[in-house]
């Protein structure tokens, strides 16, 4: 491979995106029901995770003003240098586990080196185990990507099943690349369709035939630079550099596809209403008026087939903008209204727009990029990611991974971010917020729990 290789367009597009404010930085949680010891964590890495160029490269030429920055590969990494091992103090419960990962969150990755670390964490998760933090920058990839990347690592990557068709995982090491070996139809089976029309039209082909006209993608396009700012809650405002996180328990999963097949929904509309409840639960708690409320959340959307994915990783998904009923309170009214609004044909063709904006703007001088940007600033109160994990457990080093927890940044002053992940039978909800905006993020995992519980009362009455 070539020493330098310039950043894509959105690679570089959400590289530049981080602010001190605002990290561009993917966090995970891995929790391993048998304890992963240093040794074991370091020699997989070595093994498995430097066979991705990515994780073995920094980024060079930052300081250019017309050229992009590089990818600048480093042959005396060291892999101890970006895992740490350490232990929390008593109590070592939740919450104390939830204030470490937010300090973790709100301190940037070094960019003198491969922007990825791993922190090995005892005295939390089953008593027998431990657990992982893994931060790695968005510019080396997207949830999906990073889906393929831990498909790479797991003992088990062929028994693995997943709810999306094409999910393969990578070669072993030395056995070839994944273009020599994966298919590119991008096909998905039916429990694909069944979990996300949205990400399944967007997908290969399937980007063109939404598209569809040029009367579509230009009346997409201009609705997409003249929408009102966003309703204004406590939610929305001047963010800091102290970041927090909670999660909710593990959800039954079958339980919430039990609720979408009742209304002829998806397992995402169903979570996306769920969220408009819970958000409407914390404003009300603070004496806000939700009536009538609609807010908007960023919804990525994947523009390129899990078969597709090769170890190159990258960032191949566009955004969405979709208005929530927040203030809608009977909760099968609002799976309704949603499961209305997730429009295929126009997220597909919102996502694809979206993803050629940040193609472009990842190519120009940085000042371009910021202007345009600032069209959406104030567009949405938050990121609401769904991301399917496999459907049975898998181990690491030996070890069973019990739980996967994660977080995605927020851009363009966004201060919420809503994370959901399916793995081995149960939904986990994670929340990043703002210190500025939502000092207790408990709050409104509980408040999740709660119209989860109220979800689930409904199929028992």
């Amino acid at each position: 491979m070539p020493e330098r290789e310039p950043l894509s367009g959105p690679d570089n597009a959400w590289r530049r995106m981080g602010t001190t404010n605002n990290l561009m930085t993917i966090t995970g949680v891995l929790t391993f029901e048998q304890r992963v010891t240093y040794e074991e964590m370091c020699e997989r890495l070595e093994t498995r995770l430097l066979r991705f160029d990515r994780f073995k490269q920094r980024v060079g030429g930052q300081k250019r003003r017309l050229w992009r920055p590089y990818w600048e590969r480093l042959d005396d990494l060291d892999v101890e240098n970006h895992v740490y091992s350490l232990a929390l103090p008593e109590p070592a419960d939740q919450a104390a586990f939830e204030q470490f990962v937010g300090t973790l969150m709100s301190r940037p990755l070094d960019e003198r080196r491969p922007l990825w670390e791993v922190y090995l964490v005892d005295n939390v998760g089953p008593a027998a185990g431990n657990a992982a933090v893994v931060r790695i920058n968005h510019s080396l990839g997207d949830g999906f990507a990073l889906l393929y990347v831990m498909l790479g690592l797991v003992d088990n990557p062929e028994e693995l099943e997943f709810p999306i068709g094409g999910v393969s995982a990578p070669p072993p090491p030395g056995e070839g690349s994944d273009a020599d070996r994966m298919t590119a139809d991008g096909s998905q089976d039916d429990t694909g369709s069944e979990e996300d029309p949205i990400r399944r039209a967007a997908t290969g082909s399937g980007v063109l035939s939404t598209v569809g006209t040029a009367a579509r993608a230009l009346k997409t396009g201009y609705d997409l630079v003249t929408m009102p700012d966003e309703e204004r809650t406590s939610l929305f405002g001047e963010l800091g550099q102290t970041k927090r996180v909670a999660w909710t328990r593990q959800l039954d999963l079958a339980r919430v596809k039990q609720v979408g097949e009742d209304h002829d929904a998806t397992v995402n509309d169903v979570l996306m209403a769920v969220t408009a409840g819970a958000i409407r639960r914390v404003l009300e708690e603070r004496g806000e008026d939700t009536r009538e409320l609609e807010l908007r959340c960023t919804v990525p959307i994947n523009l390129k087939p899990m078969a597709e994915r090769t170890e190159s990783l990258g960032n191949h998904f566009g955004i969405v903008f979709v208005p929530i009923p927040v203030g809608t309170r009977d909760l099968d009214e609002r799976i309704d209204i949603v499961h209305e609004r997730m429009d295929i044909r126009k997220a597909g063709t919102e996502g694809f727009l979206m993803y050629q904006l940040l193609n472009i703007a990842g190519r120009v001088p940085e000042p371009v990029q910021n202007l345009a940007m600032r069209i959406f600033e104030k567009q949405a109160t938050g990121v609401v990611t769904n991301v399917p994990g496999p459907v049975g457990a898998a181990t690491f080093a030996g070890a069973e991974i019990g739980d996967m927890i994660f977080w995605v940044p927020q851009a363009n002053d966004q201060g919420l971010g809503i994370s959901i992940i399916s793995y081995n039978g149960s939904v986990r909800i994670g929340i990043a917020a703002d210190d500025n905006l939502l000092p207790e993020p408990r709050l409104l995992a509980d408040a999740f729990e709660t119209e989860i519980d109220t979800l689930f009362g409904e199929l028992e009455a």
